[in-house]
């Protein structure tokens, strides 16, 4: 408080300073989120339409599903680099057994989005991830249709084990 604001606010300004005159009052911040018109686009609605048929009840598809949720760090405090690569990455759907929650393998839906370069490293990174924590990663391209009986059978070996 400069001492020209001291002297505006008189002795109770002094002694209680919360009571500055013309101080704005101070309300709820309005936070900046909105919520999105689509969780999934409309070729990932279809896949997942196709992926829930193949799966039955035994199985549950998640759907983006951050990296960082399904994998963990080892050694954290000396890998951080580590962990900050994969907090803001996602597998568009993760097959999970749906008593235990288990993931199963991750399923990549490609549309021509994963032509550019740094989508294409993204991938490389994704998979190598996938690699190193033993987890199976497909990799679909995106189409107005899909062949039920050829997701599923590149599935087969996850859903009926």
């Amino acid at each position: 408080m400069t001492i020209a604001d001291k002297q505006k606010s008189g002795c109770l300004g002094l002694l209680f300073p919360f009571l500055k005159p013309g101080q704005p009052k101070s309300g709820p911040v309005e936070l900046p989120y909105r919520l999105r018109d689509e969780f999934l686009s409309a070729a990932e609605i279809s896949f997942y339409k196709i992926l829930v048929s193949i799966a039955g009840a035994q199985f549950t598809i998640q759907s983006k599903v951050r990296l960082a949720d399904l994998f963990y760090v080892a050694r954290p405090n000396e890998n951080q680099s580590a962990r900050n690569r994969i907090a803001q990455k996602h597998i568009d759907f993760v097959l999970c057994e749906t008593t235990t929650m288990k993931p199963v393998c991750g399923i990549e839906l490609d549309d021509s989005s994963h032509q550019r370069t740094d989508r294409q490293e993204r991938d490389e990174f994704v998979e190598a991830a996938c690699r190193a924590a033993g987890f199976p990663l497909f990799r679909f391209p995106a189409q107005r249709a899909y062949n039920t009986n050829e997701i599923a059978a590149q599935l087969a070996k996850f859903i009926k084990a």
